[in-house]
């Protein structure tokens, strides 16, 4: 039991310390040197290690970033960017765009891969449109969290749901969509009153040479041409298939089909008959980020073997009462914090082996997902989405840690509270 604490909690300060700048090791070297600690030591034999690794979930999270990879190379990004364009007249509906945009498609294809390719877009935006890059920035990264909760593809936390527990594709998306659909909308209205909808006129003056594209003025309107700011180039023909993949794949998943499979299908379809070098969208997969789950799964397949999980729930059991309300609030507060302070993944990893021990085992199952995928908006570094947006948006904004925490608190703590009164509602 002592090895597996200590080589989990090595693990777990080397993926923190890189992301808080301390260490130089990464997270899929950390993952797998905590794998091979755990056979090294003793926690695990190599077969166990092996059957510790969740197989769907790596299959799934492959599928999705090779469906991303094809989307990006038709032009879908700037296609629907540019369709949202034409009815822009103000910021504030462009900002209505955003969110929704955001939110809506995270929850098809995953908020991580579709931080990465819209945050280059809204770059373009601010700069042509004079907009509040905080703003616009904050809306995009929290936007893809929050509508990413929706379905069982839209976050990673939430594969691993899918995967660990007996809910439909269906079932979840019954329920958790207008969680989703009602944060998004209060995530639109609570974003104005902590970031400017245009850059203050002093900071623009200052930096109006850096980054503005026209000069800054106080009117509501955007620029005449600002509708020519991004401009797809479409492959029409790969569009069709593309589309026509993603639409076979969610079929299949409100179907009751296997959920990694059915994705797999349809991205292994569009390899096939997309007419891009395969090889091209394999170089667009996120090899290391596979890597750094398979470790993980060992890592915490060592905790339970070891006893560990189950000593962790017998110590926090009394904290989370004995109704199904009081362990339904218990249980998402704990993994607010849990997810904060160990990462999400790790914590839905680790959580996930007590949710058949709760009253309500369905409702455990989507109050995990519910808010470990709301507990990334908590802090900058909450998310793999936030750090997307925020590196990619350094040209215009500095976001730092601070500036993302006062909103944090606030829509993480009202998003839990609102996901976990429903659940509880309708569970």
């Amino acid at each position: 039991m002592y090895g597996a604490i200590i080589i989990f909690a090595v693990t777990y300060l080397a993926i923190a310390g890189r992301r808080l700048g301390v260490l130089p090791v990464g997270r899929p070297a950390a993952g797998l040197f905590g794998a091979v600690a755990c056979v090294v030591f003793g926690v695990l034999t190599p077969s166990q290690a092996y059957s510790a690794i969740d197989g769907d979930t790596i299959i799934l999270l492959l599928a999705m970033m090779i469906l991303s990879a094809h989307l990006e190379r038709a032009g879908f990004f700037e296609w629907g960017a540019a369709m949202a364009l034409r009815y822009a007249r103000t910021p504030q509906v462009l900002l209505t765009a955003l969110v929704l945009g955001a939110g809506l498609t995270s929850a098809i294809l995953v908020n991580d891969s579709v931080c990465l390719m819209m945050t280059p877009l809204v770059v373009r935006l601010i700069r042509r449109g004079r907009l509040g890059p905080k703003l616009f920035l904050m809306a995009l990264a929290t936007s893809a969290n929050i509508g990413s909760v929706m379905t069982l593809v839209g976050n990673p936390q939430n594969m691993l749901v899918g995967s660990m527990s007996d809910i439909s594709f269906a079932r979840f998306f019954l329920i958790l969509a207008p969680v989703g659909i009602a944060c998004l909308v209060l995530n639109r209205l609570l974003l104005p009153r902590f970031y400017p909808m245009r850059p203050p006129a002093s900071e623009a003056a200052r930096r109006q040479a850096e980054w503005l594209e026209t000069p800054f003025d106080d009117t509501d309107e955007l620029p005449r041409d600002f509708r020519t700011t991004i401009v797809p180039t479409l492959r029409r023909g790969l569009l069709v298939k593309c589309l026509l993949s993603v639409g076979l794949a969610i079929t299949g998943f409100f179907a009751g089909f296997n959920v990694a499979w059915t994705a797999l299908t349809a991205a292994t379809l569009l390899l096939v008959t997309a007419g891009w070098e395969p090889r091209q969208a394999f170089r667009q997969v996120d090899w290391p980020l596979l890597l750094f789950f398979s470790g993980l799964f060992i890592v915490v397949g060592g905790l339970r073997e070891s006893g560990v999980i189950a000593w962790l729930f017998a110590a926090l059991q009394p904290t989370l009462g004995g109704d199904a309300v009081r362990q339904g609030w218990g249980f998402s507060i704990l993994t607010l914090v849990g997810s904060n302070l160990f990462s999400n993944v790790p914590w839905v990893l680790v959580a996930g082996e007590w949710v058949s021990s709760l009253v309500e085992p369905e409702a455990g199952w989507l109050l995990l997902a519910m808010a470990s995928t709301f507990a990334g908006n908590l802090t900058l570094i909450g998310s793999v989405a936030n750090v997307l947006v925020v590196e990619g948006g350094q040209s215009v904004a500095t976001i730092t840690f601070g500036d993302y925490l006062r909103y944090g608190i606030v829509i993480s703590i009202l998003t839990t509270a609102i996901g976990t009164a429903w659940i509880l509602f309708v569970t």
